[in-house]
């Protein structure tokens, strides 16, 4: 090749890849900078609460499910907030949530533990590629019979019925495009794919010692609230449940506190206090605190109706409290779940009922994406051993009034109620403590009252 030309290739090609270099901005560190700054701004807040609940798991050595190592059972649910903090009745609405968090970790335990399932799949397909395919049969008559005359005649009034009220609306000033749009259509199939998988589940199992022990509350900005819980049931937390069903002392032991000594003193610490908790009293035996929380709308009430209000909110954060006790002692859920996935891809050809009409093909695609779940938990407890350790009222960061109730089931307190149903005096025994025990008491978090490995 001549030199000159193989000069003038290289110069020219040099110059083309300069010429796209300059049109052609390369990503830098600041370009760089900018995508993982949006990546952390665009995560969810429940994958945010999520990712902190697998750290919390790490932290502590255990997985979800049926830790191998321990022998307990751990689940973690998220919920989110249905209202907005916008809008007066927000504190009903995170506390309804957490309830239905903790809930749903109830329903998942019992169907993981106590469930079967039945599961079904099912496909078909029907392709027509004929000749013919895309052609509508006429229809043939019979009058061999009676019946086959009678129903041609009834054809034949219905036909001349229909044409008359087409006539009718048409000088009433209807559309003719409309009213062909009232005539039967003949439809066809020429191709039809269907996939339809199905599961159902059933489970009736005892909650019984299901208590959680961490939870998480966390908002975007948009003010979309989250709650995430964890919850665990052992061996130690469903025989405690157990002795307090039967009333009879505990064999199961630690190393505890007053119960004034763990409970937050500072009200505004109490708004992120939500559920039950296991823990030891000064007795080192179990006992369970709840934390039940209401809020009511103040304005355009005057002070009388305000107060009732509050007390109206107090009395059902109270029943709120007396109920997860009750559930920890001897809850039983049911639930059923049917769930269906597939797809159906379908190809038809229709046609109006005039002659005249145009054929017109369409394709559809549908995915198939179906839940239907119910589930019931009853639990029912005797009420001795309840007693309300605190009742609290003040207002959040948004201004809404929140009221709440802390109430609390300890051995103790039902050897008292015992002593007053038989008109005897109390004598308290000698508190007792296992030194072989490994329980340790620490209050880290709003919702975390003991280790994992305390019970």
């Amino acid at each position: 090749m001549n030199k000159k030309i193989l000069l003038s290739i290289l110069t020219f090609s040099m110059l083309s890849l300069t010429s796209y270099a300059n049109e052609v901005k390369l990503i830098d560190q600041k370009d760089i900078n900018t995508i993982n700054n949006y990546a952390k701004t665009t995560i969810d807040i429940d994958d945010e609460i999520e990712n902190q609940i697998q750290q919390y798991a790490s932290k502590n050595q255990f997985e979800f499910g049926l830790d191998s190592k321990s022998g307990k059972y751990f689940i973690y649910s998220l919920q989110p907030v249905a209202l907005k903090p916008t809008d007066p009745d927000f504190v009903k609405s995170l506390s309804v949530a957490y309830e239905k968090a903790f809930f749903n970790a109830q329903q998942r335990f019992v169907m993981d533990i106590f469930g079967r399932m039945i599961s079904q799949k099912e496909s078909s397909l029907y392709a027509n590629n004929s000749t013919n395919a895309k052609q509508f049969e006429n229809k043939k008559i019979n009058n061999d019979t009676i019946l086959d005359k009678l129903t041609r005649v009834v054809d034949k009034s219905l036909t001349l019925t229909e044409k008359k009220l087409d006539s009718e609306l048409e000088n009433y000033g209807v559309d003719p495009k409309q009213i062909e749009k009232l005539t039967p259509t003949q439809k066809k199939t020429l191709f039809k794919n269907k996939f339809i998988a199905k599961t159902m589940k059933k489970a009736y199992g005892s909650v019984a010692g299901f208590v959680p022990i961490k939870s998480f509350v966390g908002k975007d900005k948009t003010g979309q609230y989250v709650v995430g819980v964890i919850a665990m049931r052992s061996p130690k937390t469903s025989q405690v449940a157990k002795d307090i069903s039967m009333q009879r002392k505990s064999m199961i032991k630690g190393k505890g506190k007053p119960l004034e000594e763990i409970i937050p003193s500072d009200t505004k610490q109490l708004l992120n206090e939500f559920g039950l908790r296991l823990v030891f009293d000064d007795t080192n035996q179990p006992a369970l605190i709840a934390y039940g929380q209401w809020g009511f709308n103040s304005k355009g009430l005057d002070s009388y109706m305000k107060m009732q209000a509050k007390e109206n909110s107090k009395s059902m954060a109270k029943e709120m409290a007396d109920a997860m006790i009750s559930d920890f002692v001897n809850g039983n859920l049911q639930t059923v779940s049917s769930k269906q996935h597939g797809e159906i891809i379908e190809k038809t050809i229709e046609k109006q009922g005039d002659p005249q009409n145009i054929n017109i093909e369409k394709t559809i695609k549908n995915i198939i994406d179906k839940i239907n779940q119910q589930s019931k938990l009853r639990s029912s407890m005797d009420l001795a051993g309840f007693s309300t350790v605190r009742r609290w009222s003040t207002t959040n960061e948004y201004g809404h009034y929140v009221s709440g109730v802390i109430r609390k089931w300890t051995f103790k307190g039902n050897d008292i109620a015992k002593s007053i149903i038989n008109d005897k005096p109390y004598t308290q025994e000698e508190s007792t403590s296992n030194s072989t025990s490994s329980t340790t008491r620490t209050v880290e978090q709003s919702a975390e009252y003991n280790t994992v490995n305390d019970f």
